[in-house]
């Protein structure tokens, strides 16, 4: 019997020998092939089928892929248009028709689908959705601002929406002086070209926000549905040794604004400032936080007005519908930083970046990314958000494979060993 045991433990040793170092050979293998396709998937040169394709994107705000706003310069100038489907394009502004875009500062895409800019003084245009309008077509309205306070140069707008009302927030510009301006209530009739007059019959625009610290504003988003943050930059002459009286030096400044609405003049409830760099994008989260991104560092806005640093620097930056910041770097960069849940990842490229970046946008699960390159040329890059991990990519697939063949192999050592077990207990 002793015997019959010892001989039957020596021949099960011996399987489990060479299992095992099956097995430690397949994992050495699969990590070198996980590693080998580690690189960010679902990266791709951009279609050259696009209207905007041979020209230099400086502005783009997307509804779709195959619709978007933007801003671009063409061999006749600067132009403006909105794209509603891959044949679908209308001119809002022309420079070969003698009205070119240079003025535009913004494009800001409103909730209810439609799309505002500023083309003058004053003034801000409502571009509606085909979507919105009786007709399909694309219609646009002119809202003429009140000028009792001034003229005044709108440098960006965002809206903010609580239940039925809606509220934008300008950074505005008067002579040298910027400022923030708000104006509301508009109510959610706001969508259709017939009915947006109506909608805004009651709204007031405020006063000037008093600009005391003498900054710099230059972009603004909602924080929860009745704060804002605005983000620009001091200027001041460094009495640092060796600085230049002529070379004042720049910071950037980020604040927490409030404004109840009417003609009271926003306020600043908080206002921080940074040491170097600026604040290049603010981008507003799903539960009402806010995401600054800026080229030395980012900062994480909740709602309560709590300020949280990254050192997390980038040139460029869009978020995602599940709110994961993608921040993208300069020329040559060979990594993506993707910040998610107070996380920072680092992503790597199969090519360093090629081009620098002077305008993004996302839309559906794609990231779009325009630029020039070193020859001057136009490039767009798409990255397809939802390939990394899936088991379209090579990584994903190869994990994919891993867990299902140590599922096997556990399965089928399990079941052995169990038979053998049992076997064993017969005799």
């Amino acid at each position: 019997m002793a015997n019959g045991w010892r001989g039957y433990l020596e021949e099960e040793s011996e399987f489990q020998w060479i299992a095992m170092a099956g097995f430690l050979v397949f994992i050495l293998l699969g990590a070198l092939a996980i590693q080998g396709t580690s690189n960010l998937p679902g990266v791709e040169v951009g279609p050259s089928d696009s209207s905007h394709a041979g020209n230099r994107v400086l502005d783009i705000e997307y509804s779709s892929s195959n619709a978007f706003t933007a801003k671009v310069l063409t061999e006749d100038g600067i132009d403006l248009y909105q794209q509603n489907g891959p044949k679908s394009v209308t001119k809002i502004m022309s420079a070969k028709d003698g009205l070119p875009a240079d003025n535009i500062n913004f494009i800001t895409s409103l909730e209810n689908g439609n799309t505002a800019i500023s083309p003058s003084k004053n003034t801000v245009q409502v571009i509606h959705s085909p979507d919105n309008e009786a007709n399909g077509a694309t219609t646009i309205t002119t809202l003429d601002l009140d000028q009792s306070n001034g003229n005044f140069t709108i440098l960006d707008l965002a809206e903010s929406v609580a239940g039925t009302q809606t509220s934008w927030m300008m950074v505005t510009m008067q002579g040298t002086s910027t400022s923030l301006r708000g104006l509301g209530s508009i109510s959610d009739a706001s969508a259709s070209s017939d009915t947006i007059g109506a909608s805004m019959a009651s709204s007031t625009l405020s006063m000037p926000m008093l600009n005391s610290a003498g900054a710099v504003w230059q972009q603004v988003v909602p924080l929860g549905s009745e704060q804002w943050v605005a983000s620009g930059y001091l200027s001041y002459t460094s009495t640092e040794a060796g600085a230049s009286p002529a070379a004042p030096k720049i910071v950037p400044t980020i604040a927490v604004i409030d404004w109840d609405g009417g003609l009271t003049a926003p306020i600043v409830a908080s206002m921080h400032t940074g040491e170097r760099g600026l604040y290049h994008s603010l981008l507003p989260l799903s539960d009402g936080a806010v995401f600054a991104a800026g080229d030395h560092g980012s900062t994480y806005f909740s709602t309560s007005g709590s300020m949280t640093h990254h050192n997390a620097p980038s040139i460029a930056a869009t978020v995602d519908d599940t709110d994961r910041v993608w921040l993208f770097g300069n020329v040559g960069s060979k990594t993506i930083l993707r910040y998610s849940g107070e996380q920072v990842n680092q992503l790597s490229l199969a090519e360093p970046l090629a081009f620098r970046i002077e305008s993004q946008g996302i839309a559906s699960e794609q990231i779009f990314l325009h630029g020039t390159d070193g020859q001057g040329e136009p490039q767009t890059l798409i990255i397809d958000i939802s390939a990394p991990g899936s088991i379209e990519s090579g990584r994903g697939f190869l994990n994919f494979l891993f867990l299902t063949v140590f599922s096997i192999v556990m399965g089928v050592m399990v079941w052995t060993a169990g038979s053998r077990l049992i076997n064993a207990r017969r005799f």
